[in-house]
């Protein structure tokens, strides 16, 4: 099945270039912490922590494959490695449910404990993405 066209204005940067500039913008992931030393503390807290959050929260079990930052760090060191506010989390959970939380936090909607992926708050959004729901 072919996907259909998607509208892009004249001149419009492709997504690579987009990329290209946020990089400039945040720095590269090395730039942010995400090097060698990340990776094996990544790698021990999934083996400690091997289901997602979320899921279990739902009644569900899925294997996490990411560790989530709870309180978002900015490039702060003390937060990005503070380990009681990690959370193992699957992708879509991480990508989806969790990016959606952060746009209420930073806007003040939501306090730093509804950025817990199990919170009451986050079950209610992940209940209302997902389609798979019977």
């Amino acid at each position: 099945m072919r996907r259909a066209k998607q509208f892009k204005p004249a001149g419009a940067p492709t997504r690579q270039e987009q990329k290209r500039q946020a990089d400039k913008w945040r720095g590269s992931a090395s730039d942010r912490g995400y090097n060698h030393r990340w990776s094996k503390a990544r790698d021990t807290f999934l083996k400690r922590n091997p289901l997602c959050v979320g899921c279990l929260a739902s009644d569900r079990v899925e294997p996490a494959t990411v560790v989530d930052h709870v309180d978002p760090h900015h490039g702060d060191p003390e937060k990005f490695w503070d380990s009681s506010m990690w959370q193992a989390s699957c992708k879509w959970h991480h990508d989806s449910v969790k990016q959606r939380l952060e746009q209420l936090y930073a806007s003040g909607a939501i306090h730093l404990q509804d950025l817990w992926l199990n919170s009451t708050i986050a079950i209610r959004i992940a209940k209302g993405m997902r389609c798979d729901e019977v």
